[in-house]
C-alpha cells in the first residue's frame, strides 16, 4: 500500500467512526475532532496513532469529572474506537470549558489542546466554532507545562526521571523540547521527528545531550533501543530535565 493509500486509510477510518458515533445519539458531546499528525499533514503510518479529542459540554469543578451521562456516551465511543482498524485510535476527552481562560489565573491551562485545533485539526462530527478561541501565548504554554509535570509526577511518581521506562522517558524528552520552543522561541512545532532537529536550530541555552539525541534518531529510525543508548539517556536526562524546566518555568513562577 503506498503511502497516499495508508494516509486515505487513516481518514476512511475516522470517517467510519464519526459515523458509528452519530448512531449513538450523543447528547453530551459537542464536538469530535481530529487532531495531531493526520491533520497535522506528518501521519507515519506504522509510526503514528489518530488522536482524537472528544469536547464534552459543560463546567465540571474538577478536573477529568464526568457525569453519569457522560460516562457512559464516553465508554461507548471507548468500545467503537477499541473496534477501529486498521489503525490504532486514541481518544482524548475534554471538557468545552477547559479550552478557555481560568478566572483565577487569567491563563489556558490547556494552552496545547487550544493550540492544536487552531493550528492542526479537522471537525469529524458535531459543531464547535473554532474562531471562538484565543491562541494561547508563551505563558499559557508555561502554565500548562507546570500542569503536565504534575500529571507525570501523579502517574509516574518522583523518581520517573530516573528510573521511569526508556519510552517514556524519550516521550517526555520531546515535551521538554517542544514546550522550550512554545515558551523560549515563540516556535511551534509538534512533528516528533523534526523536534531535535528545531531544538539544535534555535540556539538553546542547554544543548541536546548526544545520547538523548541518537535515542530518538534510532526511535523514529524503528532501530532497537539498546542498553548502551538506555544508558546514555539515564545519565543525561536528570540534568536536561532540571534546567530545561527551570528555562520553561521561569516564565510562570508560582
Amino acid at each position: 500500500m503506498t503511502a497516499n493509500a495508508q494516509i486515505n486509510a487513516a481518514w476512511e477510518e475516522l470517517t467510519a467512526f464519526a459515523g458509528a458515533a452519530d448512531a449513538l445519539r450523543l447528547n453530551e458531546v459537542r464536538a469530535i475532532f481530529s487532531i495531531g499528525s493526520l491533520p497535522g499533514g506528518y501521519f507515519r503510518p506504522g509510526q503514528s496513532d489518530l488522536d482524537v479529542l472528544v469536547l464534552l459540554r459543560g463546567m465540571p469543578h474538577t478536573e477529568m469529572v464526568f457525569n453519569a451521562a457522560q460516562q457512559q456516551e464516553k465508554q461507548r465511543l471507548e468500545t467503537l474506537a477499541a473496534q477501529a482498524a486498521p489503525y490504532e485510535m486514541e481518544l482524548i476527552f475534554l471538557h468545552e470549558s477547559r479550552l478557555q481562560r481560568d478566572p483565577q489565573t487569567g491563563r489556558l491551562p490547556y494552552a496545547d489542546f487550544v493550540q492544536r485545533l487552531l493550528s492542526q485539526s479537522k471537525l469529524l462530527w458535531g459543531a464547535f466554532d473554532l474562531s471562538s478561541l484565543e491562541a494561547p501565548g508563551k505563558e499559557d504554554f508555561a502554565c500548562a507545562f507546570r500542569r503536565y509535570l504534575e500529571y507525570l509526577r501523579k502517574k509516574h511518581g518522583d523518581d520517573f526521571i530516573k528510573q521511569g521506562i526508556l519510552t517514556e522517558l524519550l516521550k517526555h524528552v520531546l515535551v521538554l523540547m517542544r514546550t522550550y520552543l512554545q515558551v523560549q522561541r515563540g516556535m511551534l512545532e509538534y512533528d516528533k521527528t523534526q523536534l531535535a532537529q528545531r531544538y539544535r536550530a534555535s540556539n538553546p541555552t542547554i544543548a541536546l545531550p548526544p545520547g538523548i539525541a541518537r535515542a530518538l534518531e534510532a526511535q523514529f529510525a524503528g532501530e532497537a533501543l539498546t542498553p548502551q543508548i538506555s544508558d546514555a539517556v539515564r545519565a543525561e536526562l536528570p540534568a536536561f530535565h532540571a534546567a530545561l524546566v527551570e528555562e520553561i518555568l521561569r516564565l510562570n513562577p508560582e
